[in-house]
C-alpha cells in the first residue's frame, strides 16, 4: 500500500485528527480525518469551505483524494 501524500502533510503539521474506528468501505484501509487548515487546504484547494477532511490512507484507492464535510459521515465511510 503506497501512503497517501495528504497522511504525510498532515505529519508535518500535526494538526490531524485520527479517528481510529473509520475505514474505507471500498478497500477496507483506514481513513484519517484532518481539520480543513492552511495546510489541508493548501493540498486540497476545495476544502476552504468545509470543516472536516476525510481520505483513504490507501493512496491506490479511489477515495485517497478524500472528500470535504460539515460533520456529515461519508457515504464511503464505514
Amino acid at each position: 500500500m503506497k501512503p497517501n501524500l495528504l497522511i504525510e502533510q498532515a505529519k508535518i503539521d500535526r494538526h490531524v485528527t485520527c479517528c481510529v474506528n473509520q475505514v474505507c468501505r471500498d478497500c477496507g484501509a483506514h481513513v484519517s480525518s484532518y481539520n480543513c487548515n492552511a495546510s489541508v487546504i493548501a493540498q486540497r484547494p476545495e476544502a476552504v469551505d468545509k470543516d472536516w477532511w476525510a481520505a483513504c490512507d490507501n493512496a491506490d484507492c479511489k477515495n485517497a483524494y478524500g472528500e470535504g464535510s460539515f460533520q456529515m459521515p461519508l457515504k464511503w465511510v464505514r
